[in-house]
C-alpha cells in the first residue's frame, strides 16, 4: 500500500521535491523533441471544467469566468513556467481529493493537447461501482457523452463540451459549497501519457532459453501502444487479435513505428533477416491493443485496453508508456493493481526515460507492476532510465533493467526492403523483459503474476556500479530464471523513509518469506551487503539479516527478518542494497532500500477564517527558498502536518469564506509568510483575521470594477514562484502577512485592478474608458491596501485599433510589471471590442510598467477561437499627468526583433552550442511591436556554406536545427502565408550570417537584420493613391553582434509581386524613407526590402499585400 508524505489533519496533494506539476506529465521519447508552449507568440486558450476561460501567453494569464460565474474568485500558482488556476468553488473537492487537480494545471491541459482547440474535454467520471447509473445520468442530463465504460477504474470515459454545462449537473451546493452529485465518486482528467523510446536478446539470455525448448509457446502477450505492423514479415501470423481504443483519431495501422517494434522485440519472428533479429519469445502469441496515436495515449484509452487485454486471457501485458507519477494511486495504477488480482495478468511497464531521480513513471510506479529500467550493452545504465526511488513512500522502482539503447527491431512499413530500425527508451527494454515473463509463463504455467515477477527478480544480475533506485534487482537473465526454483515474497525490501532525528531511533524490521518450488530442499547462504549515499560501503550493522543461513523445504517455505538500524552516525539520503541468497549456481538477490531522512521537522498550518472558525476551503503552498521545491495542501480541514527538511520557506495561503455559496458575498484572504526559518517544529496560526481589506476606487463614479488581482511573488534560489488571488470584480479581498514584521529581498506584493465603463450595451465591450492600476509593496506582504485614485495619480493614453482583415473583433490585455522585478509574471483581464475602435485609457504610474497585448479573434471551421494577428509592446511607463497616443493593429505586418519581453534566452533567432533555434516574430506591426498569427502556413529552412541542413514545418512559427561545430555562413529562409482576406498574406525573408558553436550555457542572439515599414493608414490599414513616403526604421536583433547597417534598397509591386520597381530611398538624420507613388484606383502594396550591415551580414524581405490604397477616401493621418 502507498500513502502520501506524512501528514495530518486535512487531505493534502503534496509534491515536495517536484516541480510545480504534481501529476502525470508525458514522458517525451528520447529520439523526439520535447514540446513546450513558445515565451513570446504563443496564445493558448482552455476552457475549465468548470467553463472558466484561462488564457495564456508568455507566461502571463488571463481569465473569462463561465456563463453565470461573473463573481467568481480564483487561486492561481506558478512556478518554472508552469500556471495552475483554480476557481475558489473546486478547492473544496480538490482537497479532498474527490476532483484531480491535473484538471487545473493549465500548463499541463496544453502540453497534452486539451487546450480550445480541442472541441471537447477528456474526462474519467467515477462512479465507485454500486453507483454506475447515478452517475451516468448526471453525465446525460450534461449533454456530454460516455465514451466507453472503464470496469478496470470503476468509471466512464466522458467527453464534455467545453461550457461547463457538465460541472453544473454532477456538482451540487452543499452547506455552503461545491460537492460532487450522489453516484459521482471523483472526476480525474483523461490524461495523456506518452510511448517511451530509447546486441539485445543474447544479452538477456534468451537463445539459451530457446535452447532449453522454451519461447513463449502456448503464452499471450498484450502489447498496448501506437498499434502493430501486422504485415511485417517477422510479425506475420503472430498477431491473435486486434482492437483500436483510440476513439477514431487514428486508422488500425502503427503510423508511429513505436508499437511494431516493441511487439518484434517481444515476438518477432527475425524473418526478415534470417532469424538475426528474433525477439526475445518468438512462440508467443500477442495482442494488438491500440491505445497511442501518435500526440500520446489517452488515459481512458489505455484502461480501455487494459481491461480487453485481461478479458482476452493475457498473461502478460507490455506497455511501454508512462507519464510523471504522484503520491496515492492514479486510475491507470489503479487498474493495474485491479487486474493483476482479478484476471491474474502481469504488467511489464516502462521506468522512463526523464533521466532523473525519484521520477519512476506511472503505471510502472504500481505495486503490482513490473517496472523496467534500461541498460547499454555493457549492462551500464542509460543515461535516460528514469531512477527511483518512488514518489511518495521511497520505495524501490524500478524492479529490473533490460536492455534499452539502440535495439534494433521491426520498422512499420518496412516491408522487407526496409525491415528495421533502431530505437533506444525504456520502451525498448520492457519489451525484453515482457518476452521474458512470456518464457517463464511457459516453464511454469500455473504461476501466478507476482511469482513471475518475484523470479524474473530474484534471478537477475545486479551491477555493482549501479543504486537498487537505478536499476532495481539489476539487468534481467531469462537463464537463470528459468533454472530457479525459489523465489521471495515480497521480491524487493523497503523501508521507506526513516525519520530524523536518528540518534535514537528504533531498529525496523522487515520479513521476507522464501518458497520453493523445487523437489528437493535448498539450504541458502544469506548476506546483506548495502550502500551509502557517497557511493561507499553502509557502515556495518546497519542492514543485517536474521540467519546466515537458512534451509527451504521441498515445496515448503522459510522467513527472513532483515533489520535496518539508522542510529550510528551515518550520512543522510538513500541507501541501497541487497539480501544475496545462494547456494552453488543458484543466486537470489532482493533488492534493499531505506531513505535516511536529513534534518527535518513538522510544521503545522492551523487555517482560521475570517469568522475565527476552522477553514474548510484554502489553499496553501510552501516553497523551499533555495530550491523552488513545493507542497500544495488544500484542506477540508482546518489543521494540517507536513514534515520538511530543515531549511528557508515562503508560505502563502489563500483562505476562502463562503456565504451560502453565493460568490458575490464571499471573501477571500491572501496570506504569506516571506521568510520561515525551519529549525524546529513550528506551528503557523494562518488566520484570516490579520489580512486588511484591499479598497481601490477610481475618479468617475461610472466604472465598473472589472478585475482585481493580489499576488505574492518571490524569487527563489532557480527562479520566481508565487501565489495569487484574482476575480472578476473588485473588492472581496484581503491580504496581511504572517510571522514577524520583517522585511525579505527578493519577496514582493503586487495588486492590480481594472475598471471600464459600460458600453453601448452596458456591458465592458467596447468601453470608452477603461482604467488600469498596479502597486507594489517590495519586501513584504501587503497587510491589505486602501487607495482613492485621483486624476493626478494616473496618466491618460488615447488609444485606436485599426482593422487588417476580415475579423471584426478585437482584445487588448494589458499586464502590468514591477519597475524592480521585470521578469515577473502577472495576471489580467481583456476588454473586448469592434474594430477599428477608438477608447481613452488610464494608467497608474508609480512603481510599474506596463506591456500591451492585443488580437485580432476569429473563429475557425468547427466554431474554436483561433487568433489572427498578435502584437505585443515592450514594458511602457507611464508618466501620471501627461497624455500619450497610441496606435494598434496598424502595417506594414511583417518580419522584426522587438526586445525581448520575458527572460527567456532562446526568443527569436539564438545558438547554444550546436544548437539554433529558430523563432522569429514574423508579423510584428509598422510601430515594431512584436507580432504572430496563429493561422499562418510557415516554412524554416537553414543552409550552411549554401548547403541546405533542416527544413521543417514551423507551427506557430518555431523550430530547432543541430549544426556543425565550425564557424561557417548560414542562411536562414523563412516563408510564412495566410488567409487571403487578410494583409501581409504571404511574406519571405532571409537572412545571411556567420556563425560557430556557442560555449557555455547561455544562448546567443544570432546578427540578424531587420527592416520595419511604417506608412501613415488610416483604421483600415490604407494609404491614400498617389505620392506617400514611407519611413523604414532598420535594425538588427537585440544583443548580437550585428554592425550597422549600411546599405537599404526597396522595391514595390502592385500586383502581388509579379513585378516589381525600386524606389528612392532618402536618409536624413539617421532615418530612412522609401518614396512611393500608388496608384489611382483601389489595391494593395507589396515590398521588398534589402539590407546589408559592414560585417557580412544581411536580409531581405518581401511581403505581399503590405497595405491596402486607395478608395476614395483620404487615409487618416497619424497623430
Amino acid at each position: 500500500m502507498r500513502f502520501r508524505t506524512r501528514l495530518s489533519g486535512g487531505l493534502a496533494v503534496v509534491a515536495l521535491g517536484l516541480p510545480l506539476s504534481l501529476v502525470a506529465q508525458p514522458a517525451a521519447a528520447t529520439s523526439s523533441p520535447v514540446a513546450r508552449m513558445s515565451p513570446a507568440g504563443d496564445v493558448r486558450v482552455v476552457t475549465l471544467v468548470t467553463g472558466d476561460k484561462v488564457t495564456v501567453a508568455g507566461g502571463r494569464v488571463t481569465v473569462e469566468p463561465g456563463r453565470g460565474r461573473d463573481k467568481m474568485r480564483f487561486v492561481t500558482q506558478s512556478a518554472g513556467g508552469r500556471q495552475r488556476v483554480i476557481p475558489a468553488d473546486a478547492l473544496p473537492l480538490v482537497s479532498s481529493g474527490r476532483l484531480d487537480p491535473r484538471l487545473f494545471e493549465v500548463t499541463t491541459l496544453v502540453e497534452f493537447g486539451y487546450d480550445d482547440r480541442r472541441k471537447d474535454l477528456p474526462l474519467i467520471v467515477g462512479h465507485g461501482g454500486a453507483s454506475a447509473a447515478s452517475a451516468r445520468g448526471a453525465v446525460k442530463a450534461a449533454d456530454a457523452r460516455v465514451a466507453r465504460e472503464l470496469p478496470g477504474a470503476r468509471g466512464f470515459a466522458v467527453r464534455s463540451a467545453r461550457n461547463g454545462d457538465l460541472w453544473a449537473e454532477i456538482t451540487q451546493a452543499r452547506a455552503g459549497k461545491r460537492a460532487l452529485v450522489p453516484g459521482v465518486s471523483k472526476v480525474w482528467l483523461d490524461g495523456v501519457r506518452k510511448p517511451l523510446l530509447a546486441e539485445s536478446v543474447p544479452q538477456v539470455g534468451a537463445p539459451a532459453a530457446w535452447q532449453a525448448g522454451y519461447d513463449g509457446s502456448g503464452v499471450t502477450v498484450a502489447v498496448l501502444d501506437t498499434g502493430v505492423d501486422v504485415a511485417h514479415p517477422d510479425l506475420s501470423g503472430r498477431v491473435a487479435a486486434s482492437a483500436n481504443f483510440t476513439d477514431g483519431f487514428e486508422d488500425d495501422r502503427d503510423h508511429a513505428g513505436h508499437g511494431t517494434h516493441v511487439a518484434s522485440t517481444i515476438a518477432g519472428t527475425g524473418a526478415a533477416s534470417g532469424g538475426r533479429y528474433r525477439g526475445v519469445a518468438p512462440g508467443a502469441r500477442l495482442l494488438n491493443g491500440k491505445v497511442c496515436v501518435e500526440f500520446g495515449c489517452s488515459e481512458s484509452w489505455i484502461l480501455a485496453g487494459m481491461q480487453w487485454a485481461a478479458e482476452q486471457g493475457a498473461d502478460v501485458v507490455n506497455m511501454s508508456l508512462g507519464g510523471s507519477d504522484a503520491p496515492g494511486l492514479d486510475p491507470v495504477e489503479e487498474a493495474v493493481e485491479r487486474l493483476t488480482a482479478q484476471y491474474g495478468t502481469l504488467f511489464v511497464a516502462a521506468a522512463g526515460n526523464d533521466g532523473a531521480d525519484a521520477s519512476v513513471n506511472s503505471p510502472a510506479s504500481a505495486d503490482a507492476a513490473l517496472a523496467v529500467g534500461a541498460v547499454n550493452k555493457a549492462d551500464g545504465l542509460a543515461e535516460f532510465s528514469n531512477r527511483g526511488p518512488r514518489a511518495g513512500d521511497a520505495a524501490v522502482k524500478p524492479d529490473i533493467t533490460a536492455p534499452g539503447v539502440d535495439i534494433t527491431a521491426a520498422r512499420s512499413g518496412g516491408g522487407a526492403t526496409q525491415p528495421y530500425v533502431a530505437m533506444s527508451g525504456t520502451s525498448m527494454s520492457t519489451p525484453h523483459v515482457a518476452g521474458a515473463a512470456a518464457i517463464l509463463a511457459q516453464r511454469h504455467p500455473a504461476w501466478p503474476p507476482a511469482r513471475l515477477k518475484a523470479a524474473l527478480m530474484g534471478s537477475a544480475r545486479p551491477n555493482p556500479a549501479l543504486s537498487v533506485f537505478a536499476q532495481g534487482a539489476g539487468r534481467l537473465d531469462i537463464g537463470r530464471a528459468l533454472d530457479t526454483t525459489v523465489t521471495v515474497d515480497p521480491p524487493s525490501v523497503n523501508f521507506g523513509r526513516q525519520a530524523w532525528p536518528h540518534h535514537d531511533a528504533t531498529p525496523v524490521t522487515e520479513t521476507i518469506s522464501l518458497h520453493n518450488h523445487g523437489s528437493a530442499a535448498v539450504t541458502l547462504s544469506l548476506k546483506v551487503k548495502a550502500v551509502a549515499p557517497d557511493g561507499n560501503p553502509a557502515p556495518a550493522g546497519m542492514f543485517s539479516a536474521s540467519a546466515t543461513s537458512v534451509t527451504v523445504a521441498a515445496g515448503g517455505s522459510a522467513n527472513v527478518t532483515v533489520t535496518a538500524d539508522v542510529r550510528a552516525n551515518n550520512l543522510d539520503g538513500r541507501y541501497g542494497g541487497q539480501l544475496v541468497a545462494e547456494q552453488g549456481d543458484t543466486v537470489i538477490t532482493v533488492p534493499i532500500g531505506l531513505e535516511r531522512e536529513p534534518e527535518s521537522y513538522d510544521l503545522t498550518l492551523v487555517h482560521t477564517n475570517r469568522n475565527g472558525q476552522a477553514a474548510d476551503s484554502y489553499s496553501t503552498t510552501i516553497w523551499r527558498t533555495d530550491t523552488s521545491d513545493e507542497a500544495s495542501v488544500y484542506g477540508a480541514d482546518g489543521s494540517v502536518t507536513l514534515r520538511l527538511p530543515k531549511a528557508s520557506y515562503v508560505i502563502t495561503s489563500t483562505v476562502d469564506d463562503v456565504s451560502g455559496g453565493d460568490p458575490a458575498a464571499s471573501t477571500t484572504t491572501l496570506l504569506a509568510h516571506p521568510r520561515l526559518e525551519l529549525s524546529g517544529d513550528r506551528t503557523v496560526m494562518v488566520d484570516a483575521r490579520r489580512g486588511g481589506p484591499v479598497s481601490l476606487t477610481v475618479p468617475r463614479a461610472d466604472a465598473v470594477g472589472q478585475f482585481m488581482a493580489v499576488a505574492a511573488e518571490f524569487r527563489t534560489g532557480v527562479g520566481i514562484v508565487g501565489s495569487g488571488v484574482f476575480g472578476a470584480q473588485v473588492g472581496g479581498v484581503f491580504a496581511g502577512q504572517l510571522g514577524p514584521d520583517q522585511v525579505v529581498d527578493g519577496f514582493e506584493t503586487s495588486i492590480q485592478a481594472m475598471w471600464a465603463t459600460p458600453g453601448p450595451d452596458g456591458s465592458s465591450f467596447n468601453s470608452p474608458h477603461v482604467y488600469r492600476g498596479a502597486w507594489y509593496v517590495p519586501g513584504r506582504m501587503a497587510n491589505g491596501l486602501e487607495r482613492r485614485v485621483t486624476e493626478r495619480d494616473l496618466a491618460t493614453v488615447r488609444s485606436s485599433y485599426a482593422r487588417q482583415s476580415a475579423v471584426t473583433r478585437g482584445n487588448k490585455t494589458v499586464f502590468p510589471v514591477s519597475a524592480t522585478r521585470p521578469g515577473a509574471g502577472g495576471l489580467a483581464f481583456n476588454i473586448p471590442f469592434d474594430l477599428p475602435f477608438t477608447n481613452t485609457e488610464y494608467y497608474t504610474g508609480e512603481g510599474v510598467r506596463w506591456i500591451g497585448d492585443h488580437h485580432e479573434q476569429a473563429h475557425d471551421a468547427e466554431g474554436f477561437p483561433v487568433v489572427t494577428g498578435r502584437s505585443q509592446s515592450l514594458p511602457l511607463h507611464y508618466e501620471p499627468g501627461r497624455t500619450y497616443v497610441e496606435e494598434w493593429n496598424r502595417g506594414v505586418f511583417g518580419p522584426a526583433f522587438g526586445q525581448p519581453r520575458h527572460g527567456v534566452p532562446d526568443e527569436f533567432v539564438t545558438r547554444l552550442g550546436d544548437t539554433v533555434t529558430v523563432a522569429p516574430a514574423l508579423y510584428s506591426d509598422g510601430d515594431g511591436r512584436s507580432g504572430w498569427d496563429d493561422t499562418a502556413d510557415i516554412r524554416i529552412a537553414l543552409f550552411r556554406d549554401g548547403v541546405r541542413i533542416g527544413e521543417a514545418d514551423a507551427p506557430r512559427g518555431k523550430t530547432v536545427f543541430q549544426v556543425p561545430e565550425a564557424e561557417a555562413a548560414y542562411r536562414l529562409e523563412v516563408r510564412s502565408q495566410r488567409g487571403a482576406d487578410n494583409l501581409s498574406t504571404r511574406i519571405d525573408a532571409a537572412w545571411t550570417f556567420r556563425s560557430g558553436r556557442v560555449a557555455g550555457d547561455v544562448p546567443v542572439r544570432l546578427p540578424l537584420l531587420s527592416a520595419t515599414f511604417n506608412p501613415r493608414l488610416d483604421e483600415h490599414n490604407r494609404a491614400p493613391s498617389g505620392a506617400v513616403a514611407v519611413p523604414v526604421v532598420v535594425g538588427a536583433q537585440p544583443g548580437s553582434d550585428a554592425g550597422n547597417v549600411e546599405r537599404v534598397t526597396v522595391a514595390v509591386s502592385f500586383d502581388d509581386g509579379r513585378t516589381w520597381r525600386t524606389v528612392p530611398v532618402l536618409s536624413t538624420g539617421g532615418k530612412r524613407t522609401a518614396m512611393i507613388v500608388n496608384p489611382g484606383g483601389a489595391g494593395f502594396a507589396s515590398l521588398r526590402v534589402k539590407l546589408s550591415d559592414g560585417r557580412g551580414n544581411a536580409a531581405e524581405h518581401t511581403i505581399i499585400r503590405g497595405y491596402r490604397f486607395g478608395s476614395g477616401e483620404a487615409a487618416a493621418r497619424r497623430h
